[in-house]
């Protein structure tokens, strides 16, 4: 214990001059674009091939190495130079299946570091307004890691002894102590956790999938951070240099043209309209005083007559279809119905005139079982619905149907006489128009197509879920883009293919025949894009699937 404390005295002492020291020379970390295999240590050192030897009794020198003949006979010295790194701060990155990945170096070097130092550098992605740190990375000094690992220990150790007493104000209590202990927390998901012992100069390439929202087009990546000292001074490190990625996605590939909705106005045009009246038993009277039959009487005039006196279409034919209950014979029923379709038409020709006698057609059914089979099949309330429907399925004979239901269900055919046959006791309506002072049979409007518009700016955004599902219905190049951007190729291909021939829908099928594993058609759909647009040449190299394609 003694040692541990006379060990952070001296950090306190050595670390709030160095601190100092950092301000004064503005000591910094690097970013830098560079690939993975550029950051890559070399496996053999920079060995020069000379040797520089000091002339005795004089300042100057002399070098010996390796010697060449040039093409005139000559003798050159040859001078192995070491390798110059010139880093770009701009970069093109690929965007595939909706996300990209960026990479780069962070570079600490030695004069950041300290064994009483702890660094913790977090790279900080920017896109349009928002902005996305990624894991951090630290780096600590040998005894800034033990006093770390020495707080936390002792922290544990009181929180253990302190869950054994079972005390009421626990959490406030361990509260407390983890201020008073540990000084200097521990980073939590750093993606590098490093204890240097000794300076060096550390390099470390960080990769990072992202995924690439939004419809800028461009990544900025920033590096802030800190250096802790055991005094408990901070120095803040200074702006790091800012790298950009230029995202490069099938974007440009989306078509922007104006879409229109096209909209059909029929020459011809139907309306249907149904109706239930009621009727004396056996009888075929009109009563508007019968039941519901005054509202009912009162739509089917107010309709007939909107129609009728309809400024843009006139009234060709009105069918008029009357349907009874299955109660009864089927003879006396089929009588029936005639009877009140009928009736009905003499209600219509005493109220618009005798003008509409040859307008309107009678029809007439005399039990409507389809229309009962569907009733039956959505009754919740009979409990042997799955027999009665196989038994109306099985019997032609209309009478003894009725009878063996009303024999076997008793039960059940009560609540469908009670229930179900009022809506069979129907009368249909089916107007048959067509529209004034016009001679094509359709005529074609057009009008921008907002749907449409709404999908592409998805897709522009990048939100492709999204626009695939507006995009669904068009089947166009834009669609196919949303296919391939989320990894459907094989129904890419499927919408692409019938398309009319031109550059880019060449180039996406290069794309698509490419992953599908078609080297063949892939490279015979880029040379036909390559030849039409010549741009597509170089575009090809920032593709991957088409780079190692063209260039093996």
């Amino acid at each position: 214990m003694r040692i541990f404390q006379i060990m952070c005295l001296f950090a306190l002492l050595c670390s709030c001059a160095q601190t100092r020291r950092l301000e004064r020379k503005e000591a910094a970390a690097g970013l830098s674009l560079v690939t993975r295999a550029e950051a890559e240590p070399d496996e053999e050192p920079y060995r020069p091939n000379w040797t520089k030897v000091k002339k005795p009794f004089s300042s100057d020198s002399l070098y010996f190495g390796e010697a060449v003949f040039d093409s005139a006979g000559n003798r050159r010295m040859l001078v192995r130079l070491q390798p110059v790194e010139v880093v770009a701060k701009r970069r093109v990155i690929v965007e595939r299946l909706g996300r990209v990945m960026i990479g780069f170096r962070v570079r600490v070097p030695r004069e950041l570091q300290s064994r009483c130092f702890g660094i913790e550098l977090t790279p900080v992605l920017h896109r349009q307004d928002t902005s996305l740190a990624l894991a951090p990375l630290v780096i600590r000094g040998g005894l800034f890691a033990d006093v770390q690992n020495r707080s936390e220990w002792r922290y544990d150790k009181y929180r253990h002894w302190l869950m054994g007493l079972g005390a009421q104000d626990t959490a406030a209590r361990l509260d407390r102590a983890r201020r008073l202990l540990v000084r200097f927390p521990q980073t939590g998901a750093a993606r590098l956790d490093s204890v240097a012992e000794r300076p060096r100069q550390i390099d470390y390439f960080y990769s990072q999938d992202v995924p690439a929202t939004g419809n800028s087009g461009q990544l900025f990546v920033t590096l802030q951070g800190r250096v802790r000292a055991l005094d408990g001074s901070i120095y803040g490190l200074p702006p790091s240099d800012t790298m950009r990625y230029t995202v490069s996605s099938m974007l440009s590939f989306v078509d922007t043209t104006q879409r229109f909705v096209k909209r059909i106005v029929r020459k011809y045009a139907e309306v249907r309209d149904r109706s239930y009246l009621s009727f004396p038993v056996n009888g075929t009277a009109i009563i508007d005083t019968l039941g519901d039959n005054g509202p009912q009487l009162a739509r089917i005039t107010a309709t007939m007559d909107s129609l009728i006196n309809h400024s843009e279409f006139y009234v060709d034919s009105v069918a008029l279809t009357a349907s009874s209950s299955p109660e009864g014979t089927f003879a006396h029923n089929e009588l029936l119905a005639e009877l009140r379709a009928r009736a009905l038409k003499g209600y219509l020709t005493d109220r618009f005139g005798r003008e509409i006698d040859t307008l309107i057609a009678v029809r007439w059914v005399a039990e409507d079982w389809d229309n009962l089979r569907r009733l039956i099949a959505g009754c919740d309330s009979l409990s042997h619905k799955r027999e009665i429907l196989e038994l109306i399925s099985q019997q032609n004979d209309r009478d003894a149907l009725e009878s063996e239901i009303r024999k076997r269900y008793g039960q059940e055919y009560a609540i469908i006489r009670r229930e179900l046959y009022p809506p069979l006791r129907s009368v249909d309506f089916r107007y048959s128009l067509r529209r004034r002072d016009m001679v094509q049979d359709t005529v074609v409007t057009t009008e921008p197509d907002t749907l449409y518009a709404r999908g592409v700016e998805l897709l522009r955004s990048r939100d492709y879920p999204k626009a695939l599902y507006i995009l669904n219905d068009y089947r166009d190049r834009n669609y196919a883009l949303a296919l391939l951007s989320l990894g459907h190729d094989k129904t890419a291909r499927e919408i692409l293919e019938p398309l009319p021939e031109d550059p880019e829908r060449d180039y996406l099928l290069a794309i698509v025949c490419s992953r599908l594993g078609d080297r063949d058609n892939a490279l015979e759909y880029y040379r036909r894009a390559a030849e039409a647009e010549p741009r597509y040449r170089f575009r090809a190299k920032l593709d991957p699937e088409l780079a190692e394609l063209i260039n093996p």
